[in-house]
């Protein structure tokens, strides 16, 4: 009866509920490891985060391991259960595995978080982040789009702790897959689109540009030369622009050149012709912007490029100064950009372009100016003379001839309209009251005496 287990092991004999009846020792040895391996890789839990996987668990690294030694005295012990004695005991000891089977268990090691707090002290570092703010990396007023940010970023706080008690729970349920990590995101204090709420379009004002004339060519340099000493300029809260000081002396020694402007209510030529059609359409887009005007002066009469009230005239020279002064009045930056563009009507037709960028006004919401003349000023009967040194037109002092016509006066007041999706909103508001006088006719008269 007990021949036949004498190189191999009795029946109902057990090594962590594996049968390893009928196996010689090296067969039951290999059996019983590989059933330990394959219970501790039968959990496997990767830990990830956005997509990247930082590493993969499983029993082993929590402590579950095989051991050798313990697998080789549990396979003795069966060994000798029944091998000891005479022939009879061993006999003996066969026959009662039939109603008692011996069952031997390694010992149940407990589930260890030693490796794991290793882990997580690699990972955390990756994991936990500042908050980026976003941020304004550069204006450029040349570009269609002048501005270029930094996106924010919500920062991360990883609670290591909670982590591995979850992954703990999973291991010990068996409950294997990906573990996500969940940190605590820290919002950044400023984003993008807060950001670019302070850098919103305010307004675009557009003058005509007069082309075809004589020195047409001049006063577009004029214009751009302006316009070049504040495009991207940048006008901080409580800051004033003045526009003699930024754009400077118009000389010849300065890069300006000889074009028709007004004077004294007279049309001449001047260096730097073209310069009021630059501080004109600056102070419709800081009126239309929201901005405090501090000093404005309008021109003795109408101009070609826009309505009478909405005008601003400089003018600098050792003893005369006029200039424009607007001053900054939100709680933002002011961004300017001034270039002299093509019109969208016309290919051959040239405008001057002023657009201000700031804190928003409001969705959907602008301002516009409209002027209206209150009063009209009837001309002077009597004529002016302007004798004609030359006798190219007159001679004699008995002959006249028109030079100018006479001119009524007005007085005009401008109003600032706030519009919100294209209805008026508020009651307009009156911004200026300017009086343009009356001009006689002008007559060229003769200055020899005719002889009789």
């Amino acid at each position: 009866m007990i021949e036949p287990y004498q190189t191999v092991y009795a029946p109902n004999i057990f090594v962590n509920d594996v049968a390893i009846a009928g196996m010689i020792p090296q067969d039951a040895f290999k059996l019983i490891r590989d059933k330990m391996e394959e219970r501790i890789n039968s959990w496997n839990l990767a830990i990830t985060y956005h997509g990247f996987t930082f590493t993969n668990l499983n029993y082993g690294v929590l402590g579950i391991t095989v051991s050798d030694q313990e697998i080789q005295q549990l396979l003795n012990e069966a060994w000798l259960h029944t091998r000891k004695g005479t022939i009879h005991e061993q006999k003996a000891a066969i026959e009662a595995l039939a109603d008692t089977p011996l069952k031997l268990y390694t010992s149940q090691k407990e589930l260890q978080s030693t490796q794991l707090v290793h882990i997580f002290s690699q990972i955390a570092p990756y994991v936990n982040a500042n908050p980026v703010d976003a941020a304004i990396v550069e204006f450029r007023p040349d570009e269609a789009s002048p501005f270029t940010f930094i996106d924010e970023r919500a920062g991360a706080v990883l609670d290591s702790q909670a982590a591995m008690d979850e992954i703990m729970e999973m291991a010990a349920s068996g409950q294997s897959g990906t573990y996500e990590l969940k940190p605590t995101l820290i919002p950044p204090k400023v984003t993008r689109a807060e950001l670019e709420n302070t850098v919103a379009l305010l307004t675009t004002i557009q003058t005509p540009i007069e082309t075809g004339k004589q020195d047409s060519a001049n006063r577009i340099h004029n214009i751009r030369l302006s316009f070049s000493k504040f495009n991207g300029k940048i006008l901080k809260p409580g800051e004033t622009f003045s526009f003699n000081n930024i754009v400077g002396p118009r000389t010849l020694k300065t890069g300006f050149a000889e074009a028709k402007e007004y004077a004294y209510g007279n049309l001449v030529d001047g260096v730097g012709g073209g310069v009021c059609q630059a501080s004109t359409t600056l102070y419709q887009a800081a009126v239309t912007s929201g901005l405090s005007i501090v000093k404005r002066y309008p021109h003795s009469g109408k101009i070609g490029y826009t309505e009478m009230g909405q005008d601003a005239t400089v003018y600098l020279t050792p003893d005369r100064n006029l200039d424009f002064q607007f001053k900054n009045t939100s709680a933002g930056d002011i961004y300017i950009t001034a270039h002299v563009k093509q019109a969208r009507t016309s290919s051959k037709k040239l405008v001057a372009e002023i657009k201000m960028y700031g804190i928003g006004l409001g969705d959907g919401v602008s301002y516009r100016l409209r002027s209206e003349t209150v009063q009209t000023i009837p001309p002077p009967i009597e004529k002016k003379y302007e004798d004609d040194q030359t006798g190219l037109i007159v001679t004699y002092t008995d002959e006249e001839k028109l030079k100018t016509k006479a001119v009524e006066g007005y007085v005009v007041e401008t109003y600032l309209e706030k519009i919100k999706n294209g209805v008026l909103v508020e009651q307009p508001k009156l911004i200026s009251s300017d009086t343009f006088p009356p001009k006689a006719a002008v007559y060229y008269r003769g200055v020899t005496k005719r002889d009789f």
